[in-house]
């Protein structure tokens, strides 16, 4: 214990005095994390505020009626509605930001359904708020659903010899066939800033803890190697001390971003013992894979180009960049063969409000991850390297 203590305080010394791990582990994943964060802070979570402008031109019964929908939406806390009097008013109230979309009901509307024509509802979007144009195209596409439907009653009826008016008001004083309730679930998504330094950390720790695992390449290169099986230290030792190594350098340059990231970027990642679960099972299973990659490399130049490759394939897969898709699918399947996947996964849990539990199955495969690919580097260090 006390040998394999010995090494792996050499090799940290020597780390830190290159300042290659504190470079590599902290400083350039919490400046990309920055400039993405600052680059896309625009697109927070969040409520949207959505806010409608309404041009009635049409001012007829059928157009109220579009009106007072738009009203009951705006009741019950789900826009902002904004009555304007014509379309160069709302081309102004675009223009200045002070709506998102404008739907207009053009003049003549009410008289082109009745006579059966082709009737048109305009919708102006603000080309920077898409989400509000898409909102807007959706409540209008709705209520012409509506009117589509009662023209197809009055259609069969007339059709068919009965009472047209009766069947239309029938149809339109009936309750809805069926009825779809929300339920709010808690959010379980990571705020912009902590996605994006939470997703810089994880991406960078498979590189900063290559330093502990491949140094042994290098002791065997540089001849330091003979030096230590001569000596009565066990080969274990040896192993498991540059294991350890590695780990170290995982959980503080992880510990230091967490730290870093909440004071200087405002970034919220829950629970702190949860927080602090993740990342140790995060730095086990990273340790466990870079320590794989370096048992089957010949030389530290060949294990360093090997895992980056590894590092950046696991790292996209998983999520770090860019959201992939969750529950199915090619991709998201694959992305649950990654430790990156797992550790947002086990994040985005705790942003909801979870304690520990909530993290446990994205620990187990974590640590799932660290012990298979741990097992086998280890057998294989021991004798591709250590002879």
């Amino acid at each position: 214990m006390r040998s394999t203590l010995l090494i792996a305080g050499k090799d940290l010394r020597l780390r830190l005095r290159d300042r290659s791990a504190i470079i590599v582990g902290v400083v350039v994943p919490f400046v990309l994390a920055a400039i993405f964060s600052l680059i896309l802070g625009s697109v927070e979570d969040g409520p949207i505020d959505l806010r409608l402008g309404f041009v009635d031109s049409d001012q007829s019964a059928l157009s109220t009626r579009f009106s007072d929908a738009l009203a009951g939406l705006q009741s019950e806390g789900l826009l902002e509605l904004v009555l304007l009097a014509d379309a160069p008013a709302s081309q102004a109230s675009l223009d200045a930001g002070d709506v998102g979309a404008v739907i207009v009901i053009p003049r003549g509307f009410e008289a082109a359904v009745e006579s059966g024509q082709s009737a048109q509802i305009d919708v102006l979007g603000d080309v920077d708020r898409p989400t509000s144009s898409a909102i807007a195209h959706s409540i209008s596409r709705s209520f012409a659903a509506s009117i589509e439907g009662v023209r197809l009653v009055a259609a069969t009826a007339s059709a068919v010899g009965a009472d047209v008016a009766e069947a239309v008001t029938a149809v339109q004083t009936a309750p809805p066939a069926v009825v779809v309730e929300g339920v709010e679930a808690s959010d379980r998504q990571l705020d912009m800033t902590t996605f994006f330094v939470a997703g810089m950390a994880v991406f960078f720790l498979f590189f900063t803890v290559q330093f502990g695992v491949t140094s042994l390449l290098d002791e065997k290169r540089e001849g330091t190697m003979s030096r230590l099986l001569a000596a009565p230290i066990g080969r274990g030792s040896i192993v498991a001390a540059k294991g350890l190594v590695s780990l170290i350098l995982g959980i503080v340059s992880t510990t230091v971003l967490i730290v870093a990231s909440t004071v200087l970027l405002d970034a919220n990642w829950g629970d702190p013992l949860g927080v602090a679960l993740l990342v140790v099972a995060g730095v086990v299973s990273a340790v466990g894979i870079m320590a794989v990659v370096a048992a089957f490399a010949r030389t530290p130049e060949g294990a360093g180009n090997l895992q980056a490759v590894i590092a950046v394939g696991l790292g996209m897969l998983g999520g770090v960049f860019f959201p992939t898709p969750l529950g199915g699918g090619i991709l998201g399947n694959l992305a649950l063969a990654t430790p990156h996947r797992w550790f947002m996964t086990g994040l985005g849990d705790l942003a909801g409000g979870g304690g520990i539990g909530v993290v446990l199955p994205a620990v187990g495969a974590l640590v799932a991850f660290g012990v298979v690919t741990g097992v086998i580097a280890g057998f294989k260090l021991r004798k591709a390297v250590l002879t």
